[in-house]
This record gives C-alpha cells, sequence and structure tokens, in this order.
C-alpha cells in the first residue's frame, strides 16, 4: 500500500509542477508582446525609442566609444518599434500571395533616370533637328508651287499705296514742292528739263504743258508704286503663307515625335516596373522565409530550480529531457518537443512505468453465429483504360452500267464507276488529341463513243493535333493537303489537259481555336492560316488558270480559315456528313473568298451494299473560266461557282 500512495503523490505532484515557470525571449502563444500594466510601459517604450534616436542618429555631437554594438542598438530600437516579427511574416505572405496587388513598387515614366537606355527614345535636339528639317522640306515643296494670292488681299494692299490722288493739276502743281513725294518731284523737274519750249510760246501754252507734263508724271509715278506694291504684296503672302504651312508641319512632326518618345517610355517604364517588381518579390520571399525560420528561446524552471533551455522554430529543432520535481523531490521525467515557433508539446518519457491497482471485473459474453447470405461474393474491381488509338476505314465501289443493242430509240451502252475510300487513325489520351484521315475518290465514265472520262478525282491527306484549354475548347494546329491523282480535261478536249498531280496541289496550315461541343461535331477558328496553292509542272498545265502569276510555281497566301464537319445519324441505317470550309485573304480582306461546301447522305441498305448522294459546292477566285461571246471568242477569264453531283449505288466495306 505504501508504493502505491507513492506513486499517487508523485503523479499528484507532476500536475501541480506543471505551473512551472517561463522566462522566453520574444515567446508569447498569439505573436504578441503582452504587459500587466501596457499604459506606463508604452509609455516608457516611446519615450525610449525617442530618446535613443535623439543620441543615436544626432548630428555628431554624441558618438559610440565601440562601433561593434551599432547593428545591435539598431536591431533593439527595430524590434521595439516595429511589429513582432510573427505579426511582419503573416502580413508579408499576405502581401506576396494577393493577386489583387500584382506592383508592389511603381514608377512614373517621366522619372526614368536613364533615357538612353530606351531604344528609339529621341532628346530634344533629335527632336528639334528632325522638325526643322520637316520645315524645310515642306518649304522647298511648296515654293515649287503657284500660289495663289487672293484678290481681296491685294486689294486692300493696294487701297494703302502711297498714290499720288487724281485731284485738279493745276492746284496740285501749286502745292507740289511742300505736299507731293521728292521722287515725284524729281521724275517731274527731270520730264520739264528734257523738253524744249519754241521761243515764241506763251504762258497760256506752257501752263498746259506742265498741266499734261504733271498728269503723265502721275500716272507714271502711281504705276510704278503699285507695281512695286503689288510685288511686295504677293511676296509677303507668299512667306507668310509658306512659314504657316511649314510651321504647321513642324509643329505636327515634333507632336508625333513627342506622342512616340511618351509611348516607347512608357513600355519602357512598364516593362523595367515588372522586372523590378519581379526582383523585389524574390527578395522579399527569401527575407519572409529567413524570418518565418526564426527561432525563439524558451527557458523552463522547475519547483527546484533547476533550467532547461529549448528553441522554438517553425522548423525542426532538438528535443530536451526536464525533471518536474515535487516538494518531495520526486522526479518525472518529461520530453518536450518543439510544436512550432511559440508552441510546446510535452510528452511523457517511455521509461517512465505506472502501476494502477484496480480490482478486476469479469462478465461473461456470449456470441451467436449467422451465416452470411450465400448470394453475397466477394470480387475485386478492375479498371481497364481504353486504347489511345482508334482506327477506322471505309471502301466503297459503285457501278451504273448500261447495255444496249440494236435500240430503236437510240442510245450506247456505257459504264460508269466510282471509287471511295477513307480511312482514319485517331489517338486521344487525357488533354491530348490527334485526329488523322486519308480520303481518295476517283470515278470514271466509259463510252464506245467518248472513250474513258473522269468525274471525280480527288485526294486528301488530314492531320489536326489538339490540346484542351476550357471545357469544350481545344487549342489546335492542322495541316491538309489535297490534290488529284489523274489527268484532268475539258472534255471532250483529250489533248491539253486542265489538271494532273500536284497541278494544282493546297497545302494548308491553320492555328487556332476547335470547339468540340460532342463527338460528332467540329468547328475550327482559325485566325492564323497559311495556304499555298502549288502548280508543278507549267508546261504541261496552265498556272494562270489557278491565280499564279507567269513563271511561278506556288502562290502563297495567308487568311483566316474556317471549318465545320458535322455528322448526324438519321436512323440506324441512314447517316447524313457534311463539311464547310472558308478561307479568306488577308491582303483583300472581306473581298475574296474560298468555299468549300460537301454533303453526304449514306443509305445502308445491307452489311456491305449502301447508297451514297454526294454534293459539292466550291467557289475559289484563283481558279478562273474562260467567258466567250456569242461568236464563241474568249473575251475574259472570271472565277465562278462550281458544282457538282453523284449518285452511287455500290458494295461497302467497313472496319
Amino acid at each position: 500500500m505504501t508504493l502505491k500512495k507513492y506513486y499517487y503523490t508523485l503523479i499528484f505532484s507532476a500536475l501541480i509542477c506543471a505551473h512551472f515557470s517561463v522566462f522566453a525571449i520574444g515567446y508569447s502563444p498569439s505573436g504578441e508582446r503582452k504587459y500587466k500594466n501596457a499604459a506606463p510601459i508604452q509609455d516608457t517604450l516611446s519615450w525610449s525609442i525617442s530618446y535613443v534616436k535623439k543620441v543615436f542618429n544626432g548630428s555628431g555631437e554624441w558618438f559610440m566609444t565601440n562601433e561593434s554594438y551599432q547593428n545591435s542598438i539598431r536591431g533593439v530600437m527595430d524590434y521595439a518599434q516595429d511589429d513582432p516579427i510573427d505579426t511582419v511574416v503573416v502580413n508579408m505572405k499576405h502581401l506576396l500571395g494577393n493577386d489583387s496587388i500584382p506592383v508592389i513598387f511603381s514608377r512614373k515614366a517621366e522619372n526614368v533616370p536613364n533615357k538612353r537606355m530606351v531604344t528609339g527614345y529621341l532628346f530634344t535636339e533629335e527632336i528639334d533637328r528632325l522638325s526643322d528639317g520637316r520645315r524645310k522640306t515642306v518649304a522647298d515643296s511648296i515654293r515649287k508651287t503657284l500660289i495663289q494670292v487672293p484678290d481681296a488681299y491685294l486689294a486692300d494692299g493696294l487701297a494703302k499705296a502711297p498714290v499720288i490722288s487724281s485731284g485738279d493739276p493745276q492746284q496740285l502743281l501749286v502745292t507740289m514742292d511742300r505736299n507731293l513725294p521728292a521722287a515725284f518731284i524729281s521724275k517731274f523737274y527731270k520730264g520739264w528739263g528734257s523738253i524744249r519750249l519754241p521761243a515764241n510760246a506763251t504762258g497760256a501754252e506752257i501752263d498746259t504743258l506742265r498741266t499734261r507734263l504733271f498728269i503723265w508724271t502721275r500716272q507714271s509715278y502711281n504705276d510704278s508704286i503699285l507695281f512695286y506694291r503689288r510685288d511686295s504684296l504677293m511676296q509677303s503672302y507668299r512667306d507668310n503663307f509658306i512659314n504657316r504651312l511649314s510651321s504647321d508641319a513642324a509643329t505636327r512632326k515634333r507632336d508625333y515625335l513627342t506622342a512616340k518618345n511618351r509611348e516607347l517610355l512608357n513600355n519602357y517604364n512598364e516593362s523595367e516596373i515588372t522586372k523590378v517588381n519581379d526582383s523585389i518579390r524574390m527578395a522579399l520571399r527569401f527575407l519572409t522565409d529567413r524570418a518565418a525560420s526564426d527561432s525563439s528561446l524558451v527557458i523552463v524552471t522547475n519547483a527546484k530550480g533547476a533550467k532547461s533551455k529549448i528553441w522554438t522554430a517553425n522548423h525542426a529543432m532538438s528535443p530536451t529531457r526536464i525533471f518536474l520535481k515535487n516538494e518531495q523531490n520526486d522526479s518525472l521525467s518529461v520530453i518536450l518537443y518543439n510544436n512550432g515557433k511559440g508552441g510546446l508539446r510535452l510528452v511523457i518519457d517511455d521509461g517512465v512505468k505506472f502501476l494502477r491497482f484496480t480490482e478486476s471485473q469479469k462478465k461473461e459474453i456470449t456470441f451467436s453465429y449467422k451465416k452470411p447470405d450465400g448470394s453475397l461474393h466477394k470480387f475485386n474491381l478492375r479498371t481497364i483504360d481504353p486504347l489511345p488509338w482508334k482506327l477506322l476505314g471505309t471502301g466503297t465501289i459503285g457501278f451504273t452500267q448500261t447495255a444496249l443493242s440494236n435500240w430503236a430509240k437510240g442510245g450506247e451502252s456505257s459504264l460508269s464507276m466510282l471509287v471511295i475510300g477513307k480511312y482514319i487513325a485517331n489517338y486521344s489520351k487525357k488533354h491530348v488529341s490527334w485526329e488523322n484521315s486519308v480520303e481518295f475518290r476517283l470515278g470514271t465514265f466509259t463510252s464506245k463513243s467518248r472513250g474513258i472520262e473522269k468525274n471525280d478525282d480527288k485526294l486528301e491527306v488530314q492531320s489536326r493535333l489538339g490540346y484542351s484549354a476550357i471545357k469544350k475548347w481545344y487549342y489546335s494546329f492542322e495541316s491538309d493537303f489535297r490534290t488529284q491523282m489523274a489527268l484532268g480535261y475539258a472534255y471532250p478536249d483529250k489533248v491539253h489537259p486542265i489538271s494532273a498531280f500536284m497541278a494544282p496541289a493546297y497545302l494548308t496550315f491553320s492555328l487556332g481555336m476547335d470547339f468540340k461541343p460532342n463527338k460528332n461535331f467540329s468547328l475550327l477558328l482559325s485566325p492564323f492560316t497559311s495556304k499555298t496553292t502549288v502548280v508543278k509542272d507549267t508546261a504541261l498545265i496552265k498556272a494562270a488558270n489557278y491565280g499564279l502569276e507567269p513563271g511561278k510555281t506556288r502562290l502563297w497566301e495567308p487568311g483566316m480559315f474556317v471549318k465545320m464537319n458535322w455528322h448526324y445519324k438519321i436512323k440506324d441505317d441512314m447517316f447524313y456528313d457534311t463539311r464547310a470550309e472558308i478561307f479568306n485573304n488577308y491582303n483583300f480582306p472581306f473581298q475574296k473568298f474560298n468555299v468549300d461546301w460537301e454533303q453526304t447522305l449514306v443509305l445502308q441498305l445491307s452489311r456491305h451494299i449502301n447508297t451514297r448522294i454526294n454534293t459539292q459546292v466550291i467557289y475559289d477566285y484563283n481558279v478562273k473560266f474562260p467567258i466567250t461571246d456569242e461568236n464563241g471568242v474568249v473575251i475574259e477569264q472570271k472565277a465562278k461557282w462550281q458544282f457538282k453531283e453523284l449518285f452511287t449505288l455500290g458494295l461497302n466495306y467497313r472496319f
């Protein structure tokens, strides 16, 4: 009984000693420093920070006798006045993880220090030089043109010319020396001096002669004044006109260069802001991680004054063993584990054993056994992944035959045949799809009078690679090659072929988005499409009929491409397929289009016999057809809508 009392006493002492004293540096469960008497301590804190700053950051009156403690003093001030490091870490992680704050530091474009780093940026001297050059170019160009001076401007200027008025000559002669211009007076007396008066001239005759000379001199003087005045007005108007237009051109040039500079500077500044913020974020993440990994020292003191130290941090730290004591000096070994910064986990040492004396009790329990239902069996489910490849193929041979012998109504025997083959290899796994197909068609018509003629010919290879984007949309890249296999003629002419293998051939590459709401429908939208038309043998086939320039074997066209495929099951034995393509050349936007629309209706009569109706409409602005007049003379080449219809009953094979 003594041993039982001893262990009870030890356990009770251990629980009492759980109220041990803790002294920690920077430690509190909430991450904040708390004080019993907050207001006085806060006042003392503010005074201490301000006083140390006053001495430490003074004007040089005070200096440190030992500079090695400078960083320590700064550190304790930062620690005292700033938020606790845990709060700082939380705030920094919130800042770095907040997508609504894409830019931490920004800068105005005009504050870029070294504008010479901006490619294409022009300084004031260069802008002045280019603006003056623009002014001179415009002025020189205008000087070479005829400038029409407004009549109203000339009339207003000539009205202000200093001409001699048309007053009475006799009165003007009396006051001429006082009121008339010196140039007029000089010209008048010069003319008067050149006149030889008769010796017997009377005074009246002399006055009449003086009056006539005055009127002539006035007319001559006024004409001279008006001539020079007109010339001066026209030159002044011309100079002002040239100066105004050239100044406007220089101003527009300066405004353009200034706006271009602003755009270049803004783009450069945005790029630099992105770079600086990326570097700032990288540096702040490093500093935040370093601060978060900082540790706090916890000192644990038991009832007997024995101290044990343990560091707490957000990473692994070494555990520490302490001994809890009671008043009887009994010991209980406890291990302290780091439980994150500011957290401890206490575990009783494995070497401690407790003996509990309890009265054992027994209760008899009887279980009944019930046999489970025999229809229940355990089985394991296995998931079998489907193969990523899907291979399909169809082949059809159709015939139309007519045999006539001594047929009174006329006609002749004929045989037509159409061979169709289409093979598909599709890959689909996770987010990737790859669709490949090869299709060929060759149709012939044979009769005794016309021989063998071709009525259908097609060879097409397609491949489309897609990667899932969002929901039912795929990033897609498609390549398409199509041509014909045999020579084609404009029947009944069988001498001059109009098409052959690789003449023409069409190679198309398309990059865009593919919309697939289900497995039977596809809509490809490609704003980036390259279409190349090839006529390999230009000596045999006239390349101009397909839009190629003389001497060229290829025609490349960039454009926009839209392609739609739809497969619809009408009944179990009836299917409808349609394919539509539209291509628009970017060199002729919304002007030149290529359209290709094909429809096929298949009725499966039996497993290996079907009937097929196929129609195709094509419009290609590069394919020209001759237009003739009423006499059969070709007057022009023009693109036309092309239409083809085939009805076939034949054998079908599918795998």
